[in-house]
C-alpha cells in the first residue's frame, strides 16, 4: 500500500488516529473531498488492525447498478431473478473475516439502506432469494465526499443509518489545506510514476514546486498524481 505521505499537522493527526482505530473493531466513516485518499486511510486501518490476514473488499456504491446492488452485496440462490443460474456468494460473504469497505455510501440506493442497517446491527442477512440467515464476522468501513447532513434533509439518506456507519467519523484534509505537504507528495508521486512507467525518476525544479503552490487543486492528491504523470510521459526526455 501507499504510505500515508507528509509532515503537516492534520496529516500527522490523521496518523494517530489510524493507528489508534486498528486496534479496536468500531465501525467508521471516512469523510473527505474526492482524490484526497479516503480509501488509503481504510486500508491503512485495516492493515493495521487483527484482520489484516484477511480480505479487504471494496464495494463502490456509484458503480453497482441500483437492481444488482442487493444480489452484489448480499449474494443470491440460483433462481432469484432472472439470470440467476446459480448461487453466488455477495461481497459480505467474500470479506468474512475482514473488513467491508463501502467506498462514496452515500450513493447507496434508498430501498437497500434498510438491509445494510440491519446487517450493521446484527451482522446477519439473507441471499437474494434465500430463505437462510447468514452470519458473517465482518468489520464495515465506509467513506463518502458528499454532505451527508443535507441527503438526510431532504429524505434521501437514513439517519439511522448514517449514525450507525458514523460511530467514528474521521475527516481527511484536502490537499490546498496542507499544501507544506506538497514536496514530500510530489517526490513519493514521481518514484511511483517512474516504477511505473518503467521510466527514469525526474525531480521537480524549485520553479515548478513554486508554480504548484499556487494552485488549488480541487482534484486534492489524484489531481496531483495526474498531472505529474501527464508531466512525465508528455514532458522533455532530454
Amino acid at each position: 500500500f501507499d504510505l500515508l505521505v507528509g509532515e503537516s499537522p492534520s496529516v500527522r493527526a490523521l496518523r494517530g488516529v489510524i493507528e489508534r482505530l486498528a486496534g479496536v473493531d468500531s465501525t467508521v466513516l471516512v469523510r473527505g473531498e474526492t482524490g484526497t485518499g479516503k480509501e488509503l486511510v481504510a486500508r491503512l486501518v485495516h492493515r493495521g488492525g487483527a484482520r489484516s490476514a484477511r480480505p479487504f473488499v471494496v464495494v463502490n456504491c456509484t458503480a453497482i447498478p441500483g437492481e444488482l446492488f442487493e444480489s452484489e452485496l448480499f449474494g443470491h440462490e440460483r433462481g432469484a431473478f432472472t439470470g440467476a443460474g446459480a448461487p453466488r456468494s455477495g461481497r459480505v460473504e467474500e470479506a468474512d473475516g475482514g473488513t467491508l469497505f463501502l467506498d462514496e455510501v452515500g450513493d447507496m440506493p434508498a430501498d437497500l439502506q434498510p438491509k445494510l442497517l440491519r446487517f450493521l446491527q446484527d451482522r446477519s442477512y439473507r441471499r437474494v432469494g434465500g430463505a437462510r440467515e447468514r452470519a458473517a464476522d465482518v468489520r464495515v468501513l465506509a467513506a463518502t465526499h458528499r454532505p451527508l447532513e443535507d441527503a438526510m434533509a431532504a429524505g434521501l439518506f437514513r439517519p439511522d443509518l448514517f449514525h450507525r456507519l458514523s460511530t467514528i467519523p474521521v475527516h481527511v484534509a484536502p490537499l490546498r489545506e496542507r499544501m507544506e505537504d506538497l514536496p514530500l507528495l510530489a517526490e513519493h508521486l514521481l518514484g511511483k510514476l517512474a516504477r511505473r512507467l518503467g521510466r527514469p525518476r525526474v525531480a521537480l525544479s524549485a520553479a515548478a514546486l513554486e508554480r504548484l503552490a499556487t494552485h488549488t487543486f480541487p482534484g486534492n492528491v489524484r489531481e496531483l498524481e495526474n498531472l505529474l504523470e501527464r508531466a512525465v510521459v508528455l514532458g522533455p526526455t532530454a
